[in-house]
């Protein structure tokens, strides 16, 4: 094996990690200002918030929690990719790992004990090591939680749009009962208006009387109707600010907290490769051997 193999393969890890470095840099500026917009949130400025809920928005809710889900799918195996990667790479050079090592030059030779292995294989270890550290188990969490806080605002958005079809329900029942009223009334006076004309043998006031009474109960129940409509919609309004809640404090502390997640895991994840440049430069400083099965390093570089 050529002396520079090893400098070779350090030369592109470094660069692989560099690349690493620089992304979880990007994401960790993204992700601290995505965390510090949702904290600033107070209201939200939309022309339909505030409004009654429809399908529409059930169905942009469902599609939420379905892309929700999708990005906490897609993050883990985005992880379990990653582990899985450095952990084949780390028991491929395992099998190249030899107790110890010769070192010959033309005057004697030196058996050298390798209880660390070469650098790229030092490395590996630690990058391991690192991973396993990393806090991508509190962020699956968060998006876990986020998703069940989406599917609470579905279910009382659900609640909400029932709430506004019992209103709307009563309100036309209230249109018929007072239409009937009104012509109800409308006899009545007319049959007050014959008491005007003279009626000798009273035969129409027995009947005018029972009619004023019949109006009378019917005017109560109305009124009495209009005052359950008004439960009815104060109810509903009760329910639009409630769904103004959970779409409000579920987004500004669901998303909060999985932006704040993502904050530490990008955190996390930047200190991992500034310390595997770190622990790369600290390797090359000693002057670690391959201690690769095969290779036999000369004192004057050549094999």
């Amino acid at each position: 094996m050529s002396t520079f193999g090893p400098r070779f393969q350090l030369f592109c890890f470094h660069f692989f990690i560099c690349s690493l470095m620089h992304t979880w840099k990007v994401m960790l500026e993204s992700h601290e200002t995505q965390n510090q917009i949702m904290f600033e949130v107070k209201t939200y400025e939309c022309p339909t918030y505030g409004k009654f809920c429809g399908d529409s928005h059930r169905l942009a809710t469902l599609q939420l929690e379905a892309e929700i889900q999708n990005w906490r799918d897609c993050f883990t195996e985005y992880v379990a990719a990653q582990k899985s990667y450095v952990e084949i790479l780390y028991g491929w050079l395992s099998k190249f790992i030899v107790p110890e090592v010769e070192f010959c030059s033309r005057r004697r030779s030196v058996t050298l004990p390798c209880a660390n292995g070469p650098p790229l294989y030092a490395l590996c270890h630690d990058w391991l090591t690192f991973m396993e550290h990393l806090p991508d188990k509190a962020v699956a969490s968060t998006m876990k939680n986020f998703v069940k806080d989406v599917r609470a605002l579905w279910v009382q958005q659900g609640e909400e749009q029932e709430q506004k079809r019992r209103v709307d329900k009563l309100a036309k029942e209230l249109d018929k009962k007072a239409v009937a009223y009104q012509k109800a009334e409308s006899r009545v006076l007319d049959t007050k208006f014959l008491e005007y004309k003279p009626d000798p043998e009273g035969e129409h006031q027995d009947d005018t009387q029972h009619q004023v009474d019949y109006l009378t109960e019917k005017k109560d129940l109305l009124d009495n109707f209009r005052q359950k409509l008004e439960v009815e919609k104060e109810k509903h309004h009760n329910c639009m600010q409630e769904t103004q809640r959970i779409t409000l404090n579920g987004f500004q502390t669901g998303f909060g907290s999985v932006f704040e997640s993502l904050v530490q895991f990008s955190k996390a994840s930047l200190k991992t490769y500034n310390d595997l440049v770190s622990n790369k430069q600290n390797l090359e400083k000693v002057g670690n051997p391959s201690c690769i099965e095969g290779t036999q390093v000369m004192d004057d570089g050549h094999q």
